[in-house]
């Protein structure tokens, strides 16, 4: 495709960061998505290296007629970090987290992630529940939701949101909390990119807890056993306790974070050890900073296609389904499938609270496509889509986590991730503060 070249010198005379064009060196790089199946070529790149830098580049965009993309940690399975026919928003020269101890609060830019903000908390002896890669961008997992390895104490990363400062369409600046304009403040709480760019997040804090975790590996021979033990120890673990599996490379892993020494957390340490074979046992003491790279990472360069449904219960013929779905991926595939529960005080938030659908226990299963030939589309697309379907016939009224959606969702469940009510509620938001849309590379709310 050819891109068009557009003249953006009343932009470049104004914005402190980088503004890029086709035309400039640095702007491969700087259009790389993390998902390879994404080639895009955006018109402009403006590199906000100022909260007035993202005003000037709205204002500009609204002037060109261009919608708006928002690249934070970029991160986006789905892509929505960049765009072939609009201006792109690149916040990663706003990677910066101020901790205040005193107030148990740090600001966290809206290009930080969380490498960024985990560091400076825990030296200080403070922590909140992040994702679970620390390469993941703040901005994005906030605004979807949270779903962390200290969920089930602490509850979701959106939940410790304090206020957001951003810029909406029309290049207005502005700070959402509680106090102040409360409805917008509840819409980021899940709602997504919709509503504006978010140059700073507050968030709360809680004093760093002693963790001990890691993650325990089970052979392919007893995935399915595996399975339903890691189910039945969920469904009984205290809030202390949050555990996650996921099917990788022929094995079951399955990770730990476990918070202090509550006796009923080092019982179901032990019936993990104690009631199948074991292919490696990587637990022990450890730090809440080992606990968010113990997954290692995943590089940008990949294809990913992704799908995600809620699901209320691990019911033995669901877990059959999913192993012998797993088991039918394409010769030497690196895909996998990722269950997440949810619980503890991620459960307890009033579901009308914020905009996250999600509250129930239950848990969040994910198919996961990761390929790197080309030649693999259809066969790794195919298999995801189908082995979500499987997963969606068990829950067929409830919608995914949009975090992990991948980019074709379409509409309809996009509103059921949220739910009649609150959609209708999101829309009002989206009205009001983005009435022609400029911000629609997202799981859009339409207008």
């Amino acid at each position: 495709m050819v891109t068009p070249i557009v003249d953006v010198s009343g932009l470049s005379s104004e914005h402190q960061g980088p503004v890029l064009t086709p035309l400039d060196a640095g702007y491969d790089t700087a259009r790389i998505s993390f998902n390879a199946l994404i080639d895009r070529h955006p018109p402009v790149i403006a590199r906000a290296a100022t909260p007035q830098d993202v005003v000037a580049s709205l204002q500009f965009a609204q002037s060109a007629g261009l919608p708006v993309a928002m690249r934070g940690g970029g991160h986006s399975v789905a892509g929505h970090s960049m765009c072939d026919d609009g201006l792109v928003i690149d916040l990663r020269l706003l990677n910066h987290a101020s901790v205040d101890v005193e107030r148990r609060q740090v600001i966290a830019g809206g290009g930080a992630t969380w490498r960024d903000v985990d560091t400076p908390c825990v030296t200080r002896g403070l922590v909140m529940p992040g994702g679970t890669f620390d390469t993941t961008g703040v901005a994005g997992l906030t605004l979807g939701g949270g779903l962390g390895h200290l969920m089930g104490v602490h509850g979701l990363t959106l939940d410790h949101l304090v206020s957001a400062d951003v810029v909406l369409a029309d290049g207005t600046l502005v700070t959402a909390s509680a106090g102040n304009d409360p409805e917008l403040f509840w819409a980021l709480r899940g709602g997504g990119g919709n509503f504006g760019v978010v140059t700073a997040f507050e968030f709360s804090l809680d004093p760093l807890p002693v963790v001990f975790g890691g993650e325990i590996h089970y052979p392919d021979t007893h995935l399915r056993q595996g399975l339903r033990l890691y189910r039945d120890l969920v469904e009984d673990a205290p809030d202390e306790l949050t555990m996650m599996a996921y099917f990788r490379e022929g094995f079951l892993h399955i990770t730990v974070g476990a918070r202090g020494g509550n006796p009923r957390s080092l019982r179901a340490l032990d019936a993990l050890r104690a009631n199948l074979p074991i292919a490696r046992d990587r637990l022990g003491m450890t730090s809440y900073l080992q606990i968010q790279v113990m997954q290692g990472d995943t590089p940008f360069g990949i294809r990913h296609y992704w799908k995600s449904q809620f699901t209320d219960e691990l019911s033995d013929d669901l877990i059959d389904e999913i192993v012998d779905h797993y088991h039918a991926r394409t010769a030497g595939s690196i895909s996998s499938v990722l269950i997440e529960p949810v619980h503890g005080q991620a459960t307890r938030v009033p579901l009308d609270a914020t905009a996250f659908g999600r509250r129930a226990p239950g848990f969040n299963v994910s198919v996961l496509g990761h390929w790197r030939d080309p030649a693999g589309d259809d066969a790794e697309i195919s298999w995801v889509r189908t082995g979500a379907a499987r997963v969606a016939a068990r829950n067929p009224e409830g919608g995914g986590y949009l975090n992990y959606a991948a980019p074709d969702e379409p509409q309809e469940r996009v509103r059921a991730a949220f739910g009649v009510e609150k959609y209708a509620r999101l829309l009002e938001v989206k009205r009001r503060v983005d009435p022609e849309n400029i911000f629609r590379f997202n799981h859009n709310i339409r207008p």
